[in-house]
This record gives structure tokens, C-alpha cells and sequence, in this order.
């Protein structure tokens, strides 16, 4: 079950697993809807939710507790807010960006309707003090993806 949570409520390490630098997680949870994936009498998912202008929201964060993981829930998560986004209004289009090297997240993205809509080159290796590595893969540049949540 998906719940609407409060920063202070939204686990750490699940955070911190979706992007390593505490003091960009802690900047995209200003002004964010936070959603927590509840299972067990535990949150074992989040969701970070964000406005970035008129008509475009993005997901800043969606992360599952590696015990909980590959059991559909950020699958789950992603289908939830998406519905959520096709029901309001002021929204016209969900975004999310993640690093080249996040290959299972890319398909899921994907599978879930959203569509390439750039690369920012050398993103994580600019803005990122640390290499970052997934899947053997230097993490480098970030890959955005879009979704029309209105059908057009």
C-alpha cells in the first residue's frame, strides 16, 4: 500500500540508495509530495514527487529496499502516481532522469510508458565528487525520460 509520508518519515538508506549525496536528497524532499511503499508494517519503497514548473512533475527519487526489490513494487509505485498525475488537472507531464549505467531501471521506465527526451552529458561526473558505478559501468551522464500523462 501506497502512503503519503513526511520527509522525516522517508528511510535514509532507501533515499541515499536512489542518489548518494545527502545534501541533493535532502533538496529534492523541499516542496515534494513523499510517498512510502508500506509492506510489512514497514515502509520498504519511497517516492519522491516534485513540482518543477506549470504543468510538469518529476519524480525525484523511487527507491525499494534491496530485500523487497524485483516483487513489482517500484513497478507498483511508478503505475500509482502516474494514475495520480492523469487525474490532476495541473499536470500534462511526469518526468524522471537516471544514470546511464541504471540499465533495469531504464527498461522499467520505459515499460512503464516513458519515452528518451534528452541526455545531460557528464552529469554525475560534474555534480559528483565520487564516481559512481552500476553494473560494472561507469555512471556519467544522465538519461531524462518524459511521460504526456494526458494522452496528446
Amino acid at each position: 500500500m501506497m502512503i503519503t509520508i513526511s520527509a522525516d518519515q522517508a528511510p535514509r538508506d532507501l533515499l541515499l540508495s536512489a542518489d548518494p549525496d545527502w545534501s541533493r536528497v535532502q533538496q529534492s524532499l523541499e516542496n515534494a509530495t513523499i510517498y512510502g511503499y508500506q509492506l510489512d508494517d514497514q515502509i520498504v519503497g519511497v517516492l519522491v514527487l516534485k513540482q518543477r514548473k506549470v504543468g510538469v512533475k518529476e519524480i525525484m527519487a523511487i527507491a525499494v529496499a534491496e530485500s523487497y526489490q524485483h516483487r513489482g513494487i517500484a513497478k507498483t509505485m511508478l503505475q500509482l502516481v502516474i494514475k495520480s498525475c492523469q487525474q490532476d488537472p495541473s499536470c500534462e507531464q511526469l518526468q524522471i532522469g537516471t544514470g546511464n549505467s541504471s540499465l533495469r531501471q531504464l527498461a522499467l521506465y520505459q515499460r512503464a510508458g516513458f519515452d528518451l527526451s534528452a541526455v545531460w552529458v557528464n552529469y554525475f561526473v560534474d555534480n559528483y565528487s565520487q564516481p559512481i558505478y552500476e553494473n560494472g559501468i561507469q555512471c556519467k551522464s544522465m538519461v531524462r525520460l518524459a511521460q504526456n500523462v494526458k494522452g496528446g
